[in-house]
């Protein structure tokens, strides 16, 4: 069986990520997909939304199930009350949980472009890259030929680090906030 996880602080989320989701899950054809938002993403010092609110917020992932794009997908709590608990969040762990919880299934890890450029910077990344593959979608027009060559880098093999073509959608949840700060509407397509 094929899982696929697809993580990030989704605060909110939104289109973009919608769409980055769809594109890694036709990539692969997972049996099943996994969103979960971080209880606290490494990257960042804090989310503007609470988790439990980002967790609700996740649901609108479930149009994708509905579209038929995905199989059955699942929100996931499970980093938001790990956070809640004062333990740290790393993709490496909720990569060893799922390995645990689900013995024989290969797992993918559906991640953006920027991610992959920053990726042996993360927590355990080569047990990362042991217990899932990656599947990379490009959020920016013209990253390819860096992110084929940090792949290579990252990956001698070449099996292990996937590419789901995806067309990169001017968005981003700061953007959104900002633009919900000052009052404007958010349905517009945001400037690129």
């Amino acid at each position: 069986m094929k899982t696929l996880l697809y993580g990030g602080s989704f605060d909110p989320p939104h289109n973009g990520h919608l769409n980055n989701l769809r594109a890694a899950a036709a990539r692969v054809r997972p049996d099943r997909v996994v969103v979960m938002p971080a209880g606290l993403s490494p990257f960042k010092q804090s989310t503007a939304a609470p988790g439990s609110a980002r967790v609700e917020m996740c649901a609108c992932f479930r149009a994708l199930e509905a579209e038929g794009a995905v199989p059955a997908l699942c929100v996931s709590g499970w980093e938001v009350e790990q956070a809640a608990l004062g333990r740290k969040n790393y993709s490496v762990l909720t990569l060893e949980k799922l390995a645990r919880e689900n013995p024989g299934d290969e797992l993918y890890l559906a991640i953006g472009s920027d991610m992959l450029l920053s990726f042996d910077g993360w927590c355990r990344w080569e047990d990362i890259l042991k217990l899932a593959r990656l599947v990379v979608t490009s959020r920016n027009v013209g990253d390819d030929p860096a992110l084929h060559a940090k792949a290579r880098q990252l990956d001698e093999s070449g099996s292990r680090i996937l590419f789901a073509p995806v067309e990169a959608l001017p968005m981003a949840s700061s953007a959104l906030r900002a633009r919900l700060a000052a009052g404007e509407e958010c349905e517009k397509e945001l400037p690129a």
